[in-house]
């Protein structure tokens, strides 16, 4: 089991903790800021695919198997066959293990065995709790701040373990919340959130939260898309994926698993495949259009092209110059559709995931709305309309340092 005690310089911790894709692109910008300014430690608990994301822009960086101890060996033991039923991953193979085990662990706590089994074999990895073990790693590190995201699991049992044990905590929400407002909009489920905008802020004051716990900080996951060094790199960018100066679409699929995560609705795992395979279909009718498509971090194994028309833009190319590369991009509920919005691109949403209401482009004017059978006829208006220049936006990772300060009394 890991011990993390201040650093040399007397340092405190300031623990961050993430999921994946936009959740760690959030966190990132805010710890690395934190560590250039001197102010604290930053300690990144990176969960799932967040962990290499995190060593890679070199912050130190922990994960459920650096708190296992000796008495658990029999849930390591079920979360490596756990760990065996889920497809080819990128996270390393002690930490999904981990990961899974401990919180299965967790979850037979509270739910006893067969209750346990019940609820995973319904949702799988999304009923995931694991309050015992952020309990856990929270006494183990001591931290004087958490700051976390607004995913459900692990981050928002870092929340309550935080709050249970006297730590002050920060949320930071991407977007809307239009989910997450049941359990961030009660009152002291941290002691500061961070949001994208006056709307969402006052949604959660209408939740009853006092108007000083919501600040409006905006992402800091969108602070680099105003980097001229980013749009410097968009035409290196896209001549590798257009060479021919073809029309660049860019597809950004998100998963959707089988059952909602927070309430009963049932999902259709083959949307994003059905979408791509629309995409597809209207490109080979235009020879001038090439398609890259860029994957959740946990799609990294799922998609098979087939087209000489199509691309695969992995996780290793930087998301931010792909959008000023491109011409048009394509999304269901990707939070890369505000970033092409605010990058000036015209964005198609097509509709039909379960989570379409907590991500609704269409509706606030970011994207074009479509179906499977109108997607075609979409993306044409989308390559059809001029690129418009966004007026740059004031970058949100200095605001949201100042509310750090704040709860740490700098």
């Amino acid at each position: 089991m890991v011990s993390i005690e201040k650093d040399s310089g007397g340092l405190p911790t300031w623990l961050f903790v993430a999921y994946g894709g936009g959740h760690i692109a959030m966190l990132l910008p805010v710890a690395q800021r934190v560590r250039e300014l001197g102010l604290a430690r930053p300690l990144m608990l990176a969960l799932t695919t967040a962990e290499a994301v995190s060593r890679q822009a070199g912050l130190e960086t922990v994960g459920f198997a650096d708190f296992a101890g000796p008495d658990d060996g029999e849930a390591l033991q079920h979360g490596a066959l756990l760990a065996a039923q889920l497809p080819t991953s990128p996270v390393h193979a002690a930490q999904s293990t981990a990961y899974l085990g401990l919180s299965y662990a967790d979850l037979q706590a509270s739910l006893g065995k067969e209750g346990a089994a019940q609820a995973y074999a319904q949702y799988g990895r999304q009923c995931f709790h694991p309050l015992p073990t952020m309990r856990r790693i929270l006494r183990t590190l001591a931290p004087s701040l958490l700051v976390t995201t607004n995913s459900p699991r692990a981050e928002r049992a870092a929340v309550e373990a935080a709050r249970e044990l006297g730590i002050p905590a920060a949320c930071l929400v991407d977007l809307f919340a239009v989910d997450e407002k049941v359990w961030i909009g009660r009152p002291g489920y941290a002691d500061r959130v961070c949001v994208l905008n006056e709307q969402v802020r006052q949604m959660f004051i209408d939740e009853g939260r006092a108007p000083a716990d919501i600040v409006v900080t905006g992402n800091p996951g969108f602070d680099r898309l105003q980097d001229p060094q980013v749009r410097q790199a968009a035409a290196g960018v896209r001549q590798a994926l257009a060479p021919g100066g073809e029309k660049l679409v860019l597809y950004a699929p998100s998963p959707e698993p089988l059952h909602h995560p927070v309430r009963q609705q049932a999902g259709n795992e083959q949307l994003p495949h059905e979408v791509l395979a629309a995409l597809l279909a209207w490109a080979q009718q235009r020879p001038s259009v090439r398609v890259a498509v860029r994957p959740h971090p946990s799609q990294r194994e799922e998609f098979a092209l087939g087209s000489s028309q199509a691309v695969l833009a992995g996780q290793d190319m930087a998301l931010e110059p792909l959008l000023h590369a491109s011409d048009a991009v394509c999304i269901t509920v990707s939070t890369v559709g505000l970033q092409a919005h605010l990058a000036g691109k015209p964005v198609v949403q097509v509709g039909g995931s379960m989570f379409d209401d907590g991500a609704p482009f269409s509706a606030m004017g970011i994207a074009t709305a479509a179906t499977l059978a109108t997607l075609g006829p979409a993306m044409d208006r989308a390559l059809a309309t001029a690129a418009v220049s966004q007026q740059a936006v004031e970058p949100s990772t200095p605001r949201v340092i100042q509310v750090l300060r704040e709860l740490a009394n700098l």
